[in-house]
């Protein structure tokens, strides 16, 4: 029987927390840290890890000389392992994410959130909305907002409308892979594209914008305001530029922490070994 060690909190998932006790020896790890993983992971055949619990990066360095046959990570973003001598298994491109909203229903509690965040407080119903990634999250997004705005613009790379987007667009919404053409691409030189100021919300990944860039945007009234669910310090210990902007909106990497949405990606992805 398989082993694996949880890095992740299970007990509160009764569906996912019983399948486990079934099939799995296992052990769901208190508090983790680098150290204290690197200390037991060679007792271990699974290492079962999610982005939003942890501060540090999974590397080579951590599973050396350990048992350990796979990585787990319940996301699609994978940007918290670095490390290529054991499969990584997500939940990138599984249909199952096709039924898990928590994220765009996130994004729109943090578009809600910052708008009344920052004063004066704004309205919706006649701004335009742009939304930068048309994906899965992209369209629904696209599709739990239109209602709100006066027009959503989306784009991306099969569905081009970037100069309508710089010139109507009053609230942009982030929802692009982080890969290395997506790397800091939200920086001075694109924001000074947009015709008005504008408010940021980021529920992709923290490097995919340049904290430098939008702290300045901030500073000098060029952002209106800036609500995130990601930093790119996340899995550094460093302590983010935009921490102590109080035009700044942070949540905790929590836009997938649903009870529905970590009940069906933890099983789907369990299932994928």
């Amino acid at each position: 029987m398989d082993r694996i060690l949880f890095i992740t909190p299970i007990k509160h998932l009764p569906v996912f927390y019983n399948y486990v006790y079934k099939n799995y020896e296992f052990v769901e790890l208190a508090d983790p840290s680098y150290y204290n993983i690197k200390d037991v992971i060679n007792q271990y055949d699974i290492l079962f890890c999610a982005p939003n619990h942890q501060t540090f990066v999974i590397d080579e360095e951590l599973i050396k000389d350990s048992s350990v046959k796979y990585i787990l990570s319940p996301s699609t973003g994978l940007n918290h392992i670095n490390v290529d001598s054991v499969p990584i298994i997500s939940i990138k491109n599984d249909k199952v994410i096709e039924s898990i909203w928590s994220t765009a229903e996130h994004t729109l509690y943090l578009i809600l959130s910052l708008v009344r965040h920052i004063k004066p407080a704004r309205e919706l119903h006649d701004k335009t909305l742009g939304i930068v990634g048309y994906g899965r999250l992209g369209q629904m997004v696209e599709e739990l907002c239109s209602p709100l705005f006066k027009e959503v613009i989306s784009v991306d790379k099969t569905k081009e409308h970037y100069d309508e987007l710089f010139e109507k667009c009053e609230v942009l919404s982030l929802h692009v892979d982080l890969n290395p053409t997506s790397y800091q691409m939200i920086n001075e030189e694109f924001l000074n594209k947009f015709k008005k100021n504008i408010f940021i919300v980021n529920t992709s990944r923290g490097e995919i914008v340049n904290e430098e860039d939008i702290n300045e945007g901030l500073l000098n009234g060029r952002l209106l305001g800036y609500g995130t669910d990601v930093l790119q310090t996340e899995y550094v210990n460093e302590k983010s530029i935009l921490e102590s902007n109080h035009k700044v909106l942070i949540t905790s990497h929590i836009a997938g922490v649903t009870l529905e949405a970590q009940e069906k990606a933890y099983q789907r992805v369990l299932e994928k070994i």
